[in-house]
């Protein structure tokens, strides 16, 4: 071959190579800019319900709330398989029957406020803690009519507890309301509001699309929700200098104070008393924060130690007390224990009706 002669076929061939670099660059920006208008489109496209009895993830249960402090909320109507347990939410998101906002003139309303553990995570709703407790303290008072009103969503912090008290609770004229604390109290959410923007160029939604279908949909959100930064131990993350400036008021022992400030606020301007139960042992800091806002409090730690060293379980998760291996959640047994507790103390300061 002559020397003109391979330099043409190099000549040919970068041609081609030119020509098919464009051609991919060109193909993967029509992909994005497709990618965009599917997901705006999606985005602003009413999500259904999913299907009766079908299984879902926690994504899949709840959208923006109106309130920005309360971030996300159960969806209404709810008709699903949560984490192995039917999940049935009523007109106002909440797990549990319908409730009417004018309050019997017998009834005794308690309004329960929470995450995962007070929405009773892997437990049928009747044999969650708050539906033990309206059964046990409707045997205590064959005169009144009971109510409880659980309004727990996984993934709730106090804070956005405090926003869906003052923006939904309120509205049912309760009693006592009863803040469920868990170890991430402290924490971001599950989930944050991110609304998309399709006009931004720092992020390639072509990618998130086809990493979205190949994974069908599980837990991964489209918007517009983002999962919450998570901290090095894998928890999210509660160091309100690490958290998006729009949400560090919602973090961190402070935040704890100021919600329970705000809860016992609403308590003396709308008549109810406060109580803060926890299905375990509180945080240090929460007990700190409860001493010194003179809140009374309801901890489990010391009789579950006690079962579990009588019965020969060396520890809590994977014992009876959680509803499997692996996962802390109480079981059905652990929420009747704090129903137990809830009532007993609330005979003990004598808030139940005469």
């Amino acid at each position: 071959m002559t020397g003109a002669a391979e330099a043409a076929r190099r000549t040919r061939r970068r041609r081609r190579l030119s020509v098919l670099g464009v051609s991919l660059v060109i193909a993967l920006l029509l992909g994005e800019v497709g990618a965009r208008i599917v997901l705006a489109v999606l985005d602003a496209m009413p999500r259904s319900l999913p299907s009766g009895g079908s299984r879902v993830g926690l994504v899949d249960m709840i959208q923006a709330a109106s309130h920005a402090d309360v971030v996300y909320e159960l969806r209404a109507g709810l008709d699903c398989q949560y984490e192995g347990a039917v999940v049935h939410s009523n007109a106002d998101g909440f797990r549990g029957p319908e409730r009417t906002r004018t309050k019997p003139a017998n009834a005794f309303r308690i309004v329960g406020l929470g995450d995962s553990v007070l929405f009773g995570w892997g437990v049928s709703y009747d044999e969650s803690g708050i539906a033990q407790l309206e059964r046990q303290l409707q045997g205590k008072l064959p005169g009144r009519l009971v109510e409880t009103i659980g309004t727990g969503v996984p993934g709730y912090n106090t804070a956005m507890q405090a926003a869906l008290l003052r923006e939904k609770g309120l509205a049912f004229a309760p009693d006592v309301v009863l803040v469920d604390f868990v170890g991430n109290d402290f924490d971001l959410p599950n989930f944050l509001l991110e609304p998309i923007d399709f006009w931004r160029l720092d992020r390639c939604y072509l990618i998130g699309l086809l990493a979205r279908v190949a994974r069908q949909h599980g837990n991964d959100p489209l918007g517009p929700f983002v999962g919450a930064p998570v901290d090095a131990r894998g928890d999210f993350e509660s160091d309100p200098s690490r958290v998006p400036a729009v949400y560090r008021h919602l973090v961190g022992p402070d935040s704890y104070r100021r919600a329970l400030r705000e809860i016992l606020a609403l308590g003396e301007q709308h008549g109810f008393r406060v109580l803060v139960t926890c299905h375990a042992a509180l945080r240090p800091e929460a007990q700190r924060i409860c001493a010194e806002l003179g809140v009374p409090t309801v901890e489990l730690q010391a009789r579950i130690d006690a079962w579990l060293r009588q019965n020969g379980h060396p520890q809590y998760v994977g014992s009876p007390l959680t509803v499997r291996a692996g996962d802390p959640h109480p079981s059905a047994l652990a929420h009747g224990w704090w129903a137990e507790a809830v009532a007993a103390k609330l005979g003990e300061l004598g808030w139940l009706p005469k």
